[in-house]
């Protein structure tokens, strides 16, 4: 009798921990199939230049006026960012050809200067092990990538102005196929801006002038 007690515990057991298994299996099964799908259209990433200036860690300095801002700051800085050199306005378009264009004026002439993009990209109909999956959706680890690739740069006029265009995909080799326009790369712009050159630092980013 106590053997057959047992066998009814441990069968009870096995039974409990198989429901159990096949709850997870349908959950993963469940949440595999929730995943956001891509706007219908976003041909390109269009942004005008705002100054770049260090960020701020706030540290005794105390804002009394204006009114409705937060109040502390810190004095602006150019320590990590450049301030040598100066321009009018720049904007700066990203197709989705892989096509990135430059128009800026304002510059002082014979300065070089780069776009630099911080990329998120999420592609379908990936072929992946560990887990082995033959269509899935990987979002690869975060870049940053400075167009035209090095040596390359674009040089202020003499009259003082940008008008460039190079090729996103050149930049990115050799992983090219992050770029391009095939509708299956989901391209997220986490930070857009200009470096000069002959500081390595950046003297404008994606923003607004009020």
């Amino acid at each position: 009798m106590v053997w057959l007690v047992n066998v009814q515990r441990c069968l009870r057991f096995v039974a409990s921990a198989a429901t159990v298994v096949l709850a997870a299996g349908l959950v993963s099964s469940s949440h595999a199939q929730t995943l956001p799908s891509y706007p219908k259209k976003a041909p390109a990433f269009d942004a005008w230049m705002a100054r770049a200036f260090d960020s701020c860690t706030p540290s005794g300095l105390t804002v009394v006026s204006p009114t409705n801002v937060p109040n502390t700051g810190c004095l602006s800085a150019n320590s990590v960012t450049d301030s040598a050199l100066p321009y009018n306005f720049a904007r700066l378009r990203v197709a989705k050809s892989g096509k990135i264009r430059l128009y800026a004026r304002g510059l002082t002439f014979g300065e070089s200067v780069r776009v630099r993009l911080n990329l998120r990209v999420t592609r379908q109909g990936v072929s992946t092990k560990n887990p082995t999956k033959s269509n899935a959706t990987v979002t690869f680890a975060d870049i940053s990538v400075d167009c035209p690739a090095a040596p390359n740069a674009f040089v202020v006029r003499p009259n003082g102005t940008i008008v460039g265009a190079t090729d996103l995909n050149t930049c990115l080799a050799p992983n090219s196929n992050l770029g391009g326009g095939t509708g299956t790369n989901n391209i997220e712009v986490l930070g857009a801006s200009l470096v000069n050159v002959a500081t390595g630092k950046e003297f404008a980013r994606a923003g607004v002038l009020r």
